[in-house]
Parts: C-alpha cells; sequence; structure tokens
C-alpha cells in the first residue's frame, strides 16, 4: 500500500489538528487492514467495518480525527476460520492475540498484530511508515439469534453462568478449586467435562465461545455482538443488514453493512452525524507507551526538540517605527500560508513594505529513507489575493537583506520526521536576521476548549517547537487558544516561564476577507446523495422517497438545480443485494439522472440533502445547509 506524501502531513480535520506521528500510525494500521482486506477477497471470507472504524467510514470517509485505531468484525464462522488459521492467510510477520494465544488477554474478541515484537528492519519500518512497534486490529464476532424466546432465554442463561465464572476467574483471580462446585454445575447444565489437568479459565472461554456461536445462520433471524445484547436487549439487527457493500475510507474502500444507517443510529443515536468528540486521553494515543520503551531498551528514539532556557526570547514589547520597514512573510507550504494572510495583510495597513516568500519544502519519506523537495503549484497570484502592494518572490536571499520583521510558518527546524526546509530558514538562523521574528502557527483548531482531551494530549506533538521557544512573538486565532498555547508550552519548559509565554503569545487580527468569493446568484444547486443503506433498510419504501424527491426539485426547477449523487458502484450493489428493487430503480429512470459528480461540481453545490455520508460532513464543515432525509417518508 502505498500514500501521497501529503497523507503523513500535520492536518486540520473536523477542526482537529492532527499531527504526523498520528498520520504515520494510521498509515500503519492501512497496511494491516490492506493486507487483511486482500486476504479476505482470496479465500472467501467477509468482514466489515465496525465501531468508530465504521462511523468513520460513513460520517467522515476515513478516520474519526480522534481516533487511533481500527476495528472489524466478522461472523463467527469466518471469524473461526481466519483466527484458526491466520498463517496460512497473511504474511509471516502476522499473528493472532487472543485469549488461546494469551491467557491475560480478557476480551472475547481476537487482535491481529504485525508482529509480536519491536522490528527495526528496513523492510518492516518502511511497509508500517516508519513506525517500529507492533500495531494491531482488533476484530469482533458477530453471533446468530433466533426469535424463539424460550430458547434464547436458556442459552442466555447458561452463557451467564460460565460467563460469572470466567470474570471470577480472570478478573478476581480466583482459584477455580474453590470454586469446584459452581464449575460442576456448569458441567452438568452445559453438558460438558472440564479436564481439571488443563487450565479451567480457557476452557471456560472455549465453552463460552460455543455457545456465542451456537446457532447457525440457517436458523437465525437476527445479528449481534453477544456480550453487548446480554446487557442490551435492543442491540439486534436483521441478518440482512449485514450484506456489504464497499465505501471509501482514506485511500482505499472497506466494507461494511449495506443498512450501516440504521446500525450507526442502533450504536450511537440518531445524531451519529454530529462530530460530538468523546472518549478520554488515558489510553491516547497509544503508541505513546512505546516511546520511553524504545529509548530504554532499544536506545531508539525519533528526532524531538527539547526545551533549552537559553533558547527562549520574552517579548519585550519593541516598536518598529523607522520609515522604510519591512516585513518578509515565510511560508514553506501554500495551505498554511493561509493561517498567516490576514497578519500580512495588517503589516500593510500598518505601513510595512510586505514580500511574501515561498520556502521550498522538502519532503522526508515515511520511514525516513529519502528527502526529495515538494513541488508548489501555487503561483504569486494565490499569495498576493487581497494584500494590495505586497510583493512575491522564492528567492531565499532576501532574507540576508536583515528585513525589520520577519514572520514565518515553520515551526520544527531539524525535527519533523515528514517535512523540513532549508537551514537557512531554521529558527536559531532566522533570529539573527531580523529584528523582530514572528511565528504563525501553520494550522491551528479554531476552538481547543480545556476539556478536549485528546486534542489538548496531541498538543505536545506540534506546540513545543523550536520556533515557538526562540522568536519574539506567537500569534494565534483566539484567546482560547492562546490559553492552551499558554498550557502547554508551561509544561513543557517549566512553571517559572509562564509569564515569559504569556508575554509572548497574541491574537492574530480578524480576517476581513481576503479571497472572499461572494455567494453566487440564480439557481441554487442541491447535492442529492442516495446510498444503498435506505434500500437495505426499507427496500421499496426508498424508492417512493426518490419520486417524491424529484417531483418537489423539478416543480421548483427555476430556483434549483438538482446533483443528483451515487457512489461508485451503488448500481451493482442494488442489483446484487436487491435485484427486484433495482428493476424498479431502473422502471424509474433514476439512473438516468445520475452525475458523475467530481470534487469540483460536489463543492459548487449550496446544500446537501439525502442519505448519510462523508459528503454531508464536507457541506457542514463549509457551513452549507445540509439534512439528512428520511426514505420512509
Amino acid at each position: 500500500m502505498t500514500f501521497s506524501h501529503s497523507f503523513y502531513e500535520d492536518e486540520i480535520r473536523c477542526d482537529f489538528l492532527i499531527p504526523s506521528m498520528m498520520k504515520r500510525s494510521w498509515g500503519a494500521q492501512l497496511a494491516i487492514l490492506s493486507d487483511l482486506d486482500e486476504a479476505c477477497a482470496r479465500s472467501g471470507l467477509s468482514y466489515c467495518a465496525e465501531w468508530g472504524t465504521l462511523l468513520g467510514a460513513v460520517r467522515h470517509g476515513g478516520f474519526i480525527p480522534w481516533d487511533d485505531d481500527l476495528d472489524i468484525c466478522m461472523k463467527r464462522s469466518d471469524y473461526i476460520r481466519f483466527t484458526e488459521n491466520v498463517g496460512s492467510y497473511l504474511p509471516d510477520n502476522y499473528s493472532i492475540v487472543n485469549y488461546r494465544s494469551n491467557r491475560d488477554f480478557k476480551q472475547m474478541l481476537s487482535r491481529i498484530v504485525s508482529s509480536d515484537h519491536y522490528r527495526f528492519d528496513a523492510e518492516y519500518m518502511k511497509k508500517y511508515s516508519g513506525l517500529p512497534i507492533a500495531l494491531g486490529i482488533d476484530i469482533f464476532p458477530l453471533d446468530y439469534l433466533t426469535d424463539n424466546e424460550e430458547y434464547e432465554k436458556d442459552r442466555e442463561r447458561r452463557v451467564r453462568l460460565v460467563y460469572d465464572a470466567v470474570n471470577e476467574i480472570a478478573h478476581f483471580g480466583t482459584d477455580p478449586e474453590s470454586i469446584r462446585d459452581y464449575l460442576a454445575d456448569i458441567e452438568k447444565v452445559c453438558h460438558v467435562k472440564l479436564d481439571k489437568n488443563r487450565d479451567i479459565l480457557t476452557q471456560l472461554r472455549a465453552l463460552l465461545e460455543k455457545l456465542f456461536g451456537e446457532v447457525d445462520e440457517k436458523d437465525a433471524k437476527y445479528l449481534t455482538l453477544y456480550p453487548i445484547w446480554m446487557g442490551n436487549k435492543d442491540y439486534v439487527f436483521p441478518k440482512e443488514y449485514y450484506e456489504t457493500v464497499r465505501v471509501p475510507f482514506e485511500n482505499m474502500t472497506i466494507p461494511v453493512p449495506a443498512a450501516y444507517e440504521a446500525v450507526l443510529k442502533k450504536k450511537y443515536g440518531t445524531s451519529f452525524m454530529n462530530c460530538i468528540r468523546s472518549g478520554g486521553a488515558h489510553e491516547y494515543p497509544y503508541y505513546e507507551d512505546h516511546v520511553d520503551v524504545l529509548h530504554e531498551h532499544f536506545g531508539f528514539e525519533w528526532p524531538h526538540y527539547r526545551f533549552r532556557a537559553e533558547d527562549l526570547t520574552a517579548y519585550d514589547g519593541r516598536d518598529i517605527t523607522r520609515p522604510g520597514k519591512r516585513a518578509v512573510f515565510i511560508t514553506y507550504d501554500a495551505k498554511a500560508y493561509r493561517n498567516m494572510r490576514s497578519l500580512a495583510k495588517a503589516y500593510i495597513e500598518d505601513g510595512f513594505k510586505v514580500t511574501i516568500l515561498a520556502a521550498v519544502k522538502y519532503d522526508i519519506a515515511s520511514d525516513m529513507s529519502g528527502v526529495v523537495p515538494a513541488e508548489d503549484k501555487e503561483d504569486a497570484g494565490y499569495y498576493l489575493d487581497g494584500l494590495d502592494g505586497a510583493e512575491f518572490t522564492r528567492d531565499p536571499a532576501i532574507v540576508d537583506t536583515h528585513p525589520d520583521v520577519i514572520v514565518t510558518n515553520y515551526p520544527y527546524d531539524e525535527y519533523n520526521l515528514i517535512t523540513t526546509v532549508d537551514k537557512i530558514y531554521y529558527s536559531s538562523s532566522l533570529k539573527d536576521k531580523c529584528d523582530m521574528l514572528v511565528y504563525v502557527p501553520p494550522f491551528e483548531p479554531h476552538r481547543l476548549a480545556e476539556g478536549d482531551e485528546r486534542a489538548r494530549k496531541l498538543m505536545k506533538e506540534y506546540v513545543p517547537t523550536p520556533m515557538a521557544v526562540r522568536c519574539d512573538e506567537i500569534v494565534l486565532h483566539s484567546e482560547e487558544l492562546c490559553q492552551r498555547y499558554i498550557e502547554c508550552l508551561t509544561a513543557f519548559s517549566g512553571e517559572r516561564y509562564k509569564e515569559v509565554w504569556e508575554g509572548k503569545i497574541g491574537v492574530l487580527p480578524e480576517d476581513t476577507g481576503a479571497g472572499q468569493k461572494t455567494s453566487r446568484e440564480g439557481k441554487k444547486k442541491i447535492l442529492f446523495h442516495v446510498g444503498i443503506s435506505c434500500f437495505a433498510e426499507h427496500q421499496d419504501a426508498a424508492i417512493e422517497k426518490i419520486r417524491k424527491t424529484f417531483k418537489i426539485f423539478d416543480d421548483n426547477s427555476e430556483k434549483i438545480e438538482v446533483i443528483y449523487h451515487t457512489w461508485k458502484g451503488f448500481a451493482d450493489d442494488l442489483q446484487r443485494l436487491y435485484p427486484d428493487v433495482y428493476e424498479e430503480y431502473e422502471r424509474s429512470h433514476f439512473s438516468d439522472r445520475e452525475t458523475n459528480a467530481d470534487d469540483m461540481t460536489i463543492g459548487s453545490a449550496d446544500a446537501y440533502y439525502g442519505e448519510a455520508s462523508s459528503l454531508l460532513l464536507k457541506f457542514t464543515q463549509a457551513g452549507k445547509p445540509a439534512m439528512l432525509w428520511n426514505p420512509k417518508v
């Protein structure tokens, strides 16, 4: 599996900054998922995305920005085939971790891992995005339920009997000998004989798995995760919901339940499309635990900047007022430049002669095996838009003319693992080439609440940088963000330097609209998106809903232009899963109205209507109207 270099770079998604180390983690896990996906395709095994991976696939088209793992599920028969024969399906480096391989593994699921030890060989590092650690994907087994209430009550009684014994031994350390009467009841009720000469806990777990998977598909009506169902009897799905379709996920596609909307509503509620950051940061990010181990036991560590008091510059309140004052704005990345445009405008209004310098950015290979210059495709017009009187250059010699102020957005010096610049742009060099050095972070979330544990935890990876320490000023977007930076940098340097950070961190001038386009006159374009999920759940009712929706659009055609959109492969999935509905769909000529909308066409739409998808999130993030439909109406 290959990734574009931009995949690994720092990025803002849903107002959440994802640093490059997290991107490496994502890339490594996607490499595992790709191998598993190919193995399942070859072997006739079926799997689909589960939990946050499913939510990310539907809502984000990839990882949830504040998530750091992948989850999948398999129906019990495929789960057993895969976990018991992983060596025949996947390359030799992979192994399965579960209660059979590790008695201390307490969950009734399995984890596929890329290695059972740290690996520093070039082949491993290249494949897994430069990470020498073992990475894994959790596999949850799905089990069947019948509609026979008496039978299911009896099965649950047997399951709970075994389940309680497993918890007693595994979680409370109870000696099996002390509960031998209880174990005798299990033997009697479940018609088994436990071997006292073998590990009792492992035998009980195997029995538990057998009870979970007791119902065959041909006798079943529903699917569930049995341990969850025991505590929540509503957690059931018609087995037909778990026919699979493929949807985009980062740079690949992955299978999801055909009725993904219904499944997500059951898991997360009807507001599952709302981006609510949940989950603490106790074990987040997961790779953090490996950093100290790698350093202490292997002498391996990624380059990172350590605070030195002699590097720290405090803002002294200087005011540069002499005639002909000059400011050079240095940007290493066209996307990052957006963050400093309003400050450049403010400097022009303050009488400065402003020059925009686009520095050459260098891309570091994900396994740190090579460095190549990146291509900047933006022309001078992009950088100068809205900045009347400013100049543009790519010549680094302007830095040696000793401008009054240098404003830069490259913070890392030599300590970034994926991107670098010429040493002339390092903080130690720029500090001596101007009277005032100002730092505008390349990417910032607009909101960073005090209680946002995961976002604050990741700040350690991109806030404490050489430029932040050496510059005279740090300019941010909001007072809230200033407070978070002060907290993070104070934790980095020590409480004694808190006043220094408070003095040098301030708020960026508001953007007055440079480069902004006004809204378009005339017809409004509505992106109408339909996917498989509505057919999986409602079938014929979905057909009628589409018909009624088009009638409303057609009745208002003088005001509305419709872009009818379906995912690639939609028609094939519909024909494969619901052939009768497909025939009605074709007779209704809906397919004649489909458009091969590209990103530019989608981006030009004014509003979104239809099924849940990652496109809906793009509209809400852009501040455009977006509405989920109800296919039943």
